[in-house]
């Protein structure tokens, strides 16, 4: 799936940067392009994998008066990187931001040019603020989602205030060289530095998400099985108000053995244990591994999507969670695929689980109950 990506604020900047980052050991692009829009010049020099022309300096004083941001020289910049990137030929256009930050004020005029300039689906990808950012940060989070619900075609929820210990955990793991038992956190290879932020962990996690489903339908060296293609996607999510994925991943101890989807001679010991494997991580990627606890008996939607080497991958595990998910969600429609990669690309296997047009998202609740009620329609 190719996807435009467009970081509003520190938040959405780096997260922005790190889907954009190039995909596994070769270094090849993820077709992903990425801008970013920050009023933190240092925020966006320290940007890795977005380049200098699409990153965008917005002066802060400009914030102060949202209403007026369309003559902005900064929004006729804007306009005009759309544009170039329009001729890209990209599936969707993802914003990426913090709710309670300066900057959301941005998303309903950047809509608007969006929408003027390209056909493509937005959605939006969202931070929610932990409790220690203080009331006043809580408060406009659940004012700034009130406000952009209505004006996108989705929005992925991510829970800071749930994955935050989850995060320092795994820093005092890694102070003592015990990452491993923090199964729920797994670091993309290639991240030499120690983390020292949890928010660095968090906006790992984020970007790996959308990464693995941008992953989704593309062929590489080995074929998927159970192919799900980039319009599957879109239906899975599109229209469907809040949107949450889980995933969770399992490092291979072991080097791959026979063939998952190839019928290998194998022992049934070693068959079960694959396919608990796969059950296993599900029940981690939707009660513990979940981008923001919701209630998965009120999902309209959903989508599974297992990666990793082809031979530990498991048809009696992944039908097994398929039949799960069917019956538990409280609509109709399922989509599910399998993206098998070669030993040397991975050495995790994980599930992917998108649940979406939630109509009960726990923190989204809680934040709301901070304002007043919202005016009722009849008046």
């Amino acid at each position: 799936m190719r996807l435009l990506v467009l970081g509003l604020g520190t938040a959405g900047c780096r997260i922005a940067d790190l889907i954009a980052e190039p995909s596994g050991r070769s270094g090849r692009s993820s077709g992903v392009h990425a801008l970013a829009l920050d009023n933190n010049p240092v925020v966006l020099d320290a940007l890795q994998n977005i380049d200098r022309r699409s990153k965008l300096f917005f002066p802060k004083d400009d914030i102060s008066s949202p209403e007026l941001l369309t003559t902005s020289f900064t929004i006729d910049e804007v306009k005009a990187l759309l544009r170039s990137y329009d001729t890209k030929g990209h599936d969707a256009l993802l914003l990426c931001a913090g709710l309670g930050g300066g900057l959301i004020d941005l998303i309903p005029h950047l809509v608007q040019i969006i929408r003027e300039t390209m056909f493509e689906p937005v959605f939006g990808l969202v931070t929610l603020p932990t409790d220690e950012e203080g009331e006043f940060r809580l408060k406009k989070a659940a004012a700034d989602m009130r406000k952009i619900r209505r004006l996108l075609d989705g929005i992925i929820v991510f829970d800071n205030q749930f994955w935050m210990q989850k995060a320092r955990d795994y820093i005092e793991a890694e102070k003592q060289h015990k990452t491993q038992s923090i199964p729920d956190l797994i670091i993309p290879q290639g991240q030499e530095k120690p983390a020292r932020d949890p928010y660095e962990i968090i906006n790992h996690q984020i970007a790996r998400r959308i990464r693995l489903l941008t992953q989704a339908g593309e062929v590489g060296e080995v074929a998927p099985q159970m192919v799900l293609d980039t319009r599957e996607v879109l239906n899975s999510i599109t229209g469907m108000d809040l949107i949450t994925i889980g995933l969770a991943e399992d490092p291979l101890i072991e080097r791959p053995r026979a063939g998952l989807f190839r019928q290998k001679e194998e022992s049934i010991v070693s068959r079960q244990n694959r396919a608990g494997r796969i059950v296993n991580l599900a029940e981690r990627a939707v009660f513990r591994d979940i981008s923001a606890q919701c209630e998965l008996s009120t999902a309209r939607k959903a989508l599974i999507l297992l990666s990793g080497p082809e031979d530990e991958l498991s048809m009696k595990g992944f039908m097994a969670i398929r039949k799960w998910i069917d019956d538990s969600i409280d609509g109709f429609e399922l989509r599910s695929g399998d993206n098998p990669v070669s030993a040397r690309q991975s050495t995790h296997i994980s599930v992917l689980i998108i649940l979406s047009g939630v109509r009960t998202v726990a923190r989204v609740d809680e934040l709301d109950q901070l304002l007043p009620p919202p005016p009722s329609r009849d008046g």
